[in-house]
Order: structure tokens, then C-alpha cells, then sequence
């Protein structure tokens, strides 16, 4: 069986379609420790960090008993940067975050796992780094653009403002979600939260995805919204 970590929040046809991928759907309560438009994300409550996935302790509490899901160390908090304990982006071999905030755990077994860590002033790594390949990322970052690019990794940079909603209580906010929170690498597909057509200006992002011949999955006519992204337990 395959278990993918989700936002709760997300679509019925989109939880519909990562079930027809063979998934068993693992889903991020929502949590009054944080603002409401990041309550459920993924990427704010549990790090991928090689074979295991490390997850905040409120919410571990939900998961199912398996081997490679580990409890954290540290709670995530509502102000930033004590927001962003679990949200490192892992690209190849390396590890990008701030780490003077990273929960202990993450950091104990990105090491043991093999990363090298990169040091950034940037917290929400990987809400800001959508991670096609090993070797491949689209940004709408500079300074993260850069790091990237010095360690020789392939970097689509978006010189605009993709449309990404972020959801709260009442529907969508008016804060503009992250390009890393709103496309997924699952399998051998990238899957975008909503129709790519909506935040591709000119194909570039679409381009760059098959020419890693990479299935893209989207969403007819539905707007694209950041839900954190997804992890693959």
C-alpha cells in the first residue's frame, strides 16, 4: 500500500484522482496553532527526510502507526518563524532551510540520511521551491533561485505572479499562495492543484515539466490553490 500525506481541505476530485494513483490518503488536520490559510498544509507539519517522515507532534497523534512516520520534537507555533520548524525543501542530496528554527528531529535524520545542509534567511522553503526532479525546481524566488543555481540545479525562475489562492473559513484569502504548495511531484506524475492553464504564462511551466518526460495531472477550469504541497510516506 502507498500512503500520501494531504491537506484535508483538498478537493474531492482531487482526492478522488490520487486514489486512482493507488494511494491511501493520510490527511493534515486542521490546526488552531497557526493561521488559517496554512492550518492543514502539509508543508508546515511534516518533512520528508529521506525514508522516513518526520511530523509535527500535534498532528502525529492522527497518523497511522507506520514504521517510517516519526513524531517531532518541536510544536509548531503561530508566529514566524517558529511556523516553519518542519518546512525544509529537500532537492537531490541537499537540504535547504533556515535551520537556527528546523526541529531538532528533521535536522538528526536529514543528516543521518545523507543531505547536506544549506543555510538560508528564507523559512518557507518549501512552500517557495516546487521540486520537479532530483535536479529540477521551479521558483518565483530570486534569492532562492541563486542558491539553487550554485548547486547547479536545473531552475525554472517565474518572473510573475502565478494566481494561487489560498484557502481560509470563508473560501479563498486574499493572500497569494506558493508555487511549492500548489504543484506536487507523486510517482512519476507532477500533479498541479487546479488547471495549470490559470498560472502558466506562455507554456513555460508546462515545457519544462515534459522535457523530464513527466506526465502532468491538473484540473479543467478549477483555479489552482496551494494546499502544501504533499508528502509520500
Amino acid at each position: 500500500m502507498k500512503y500520501l500525506m494531504i491537506d484535508e481541505r483538498m478537493r474531492s476530485i482531487e482526492k478522488e484522482k490520487l486514489k486512482e494513483l493507488g494511494y491511501e490518503l493520510i490527511e493534515i488536520k486542521e490546526s488552531e496553532e497557526v493561521y488559517t490559510e496554512i492550518s492543514s498544509h502539509v508543508d508546515i507539519f511534516a518533512c520528508k527526510t529521506g525514508e522516513k517522515v518526520v511530523v509535527d507532534p500535534t498532528q502525529y497523534i492522527y497518523m497511522p502507526e507506520l514504521p517510517n512516520i516519526e513524531q517531532g520534537i518541536d510544536n509548531v507555533e503561530a508566529e514566524y518563524p517558529f511556523d516553519i520548524k518542519y518546512n525544509v525543501c529537500t532537492i537531490g542530496k541537499y537540504a535547504i532551510h533556515n535551520f537556527k528554527y528546523t526541529d531538532k528531529r528533521v535536522q538528526q535524520e536529514l543528516i543521518k540520511s545523507g543531505y547536506e545542509l544549506i543555510q538560508t534567511t528564507q523559512g518557507y522553503t518549501n512552500c517557495s521551491i516546487a521540486v520537479i526532479d532530483d535536479n529540477s525546481a521551479i521558483v518565483t524566488d530570486k534569492g532562492l533561485c541563486k542558491i539553487l543555481e550554485s548547486l547547479n540545479i536545473n531552475v525554472l525562475f517565474l518572473d510573475y505572479e502565478p494566481n494561487i489562492k489560498l484557502l481560509n473559513k470563508y473560501g479563498y484569502s486574499s493572500k497569494n499562495g506558493f508555487i511549492g504548495g500548489a504543484i506536487s511531484r507523486i510517482g512519476d506524475n507532477v500533479m498541479v492543484f487546479g488547471d495549470l492553464n490559470k498560472i502558466d504564462n506562455n507554456n513555460v511551466i508546462r515545457n519544462f515539466i515534459t522535457d523530464r518526460n513527466l506526465k502532468i495531472i491538473d484540473f479543467e477550469n478549477l483555479e489552482v490553490i496551494d494546499y502544501g504541497g504533499t508528502v509520500e510516506v
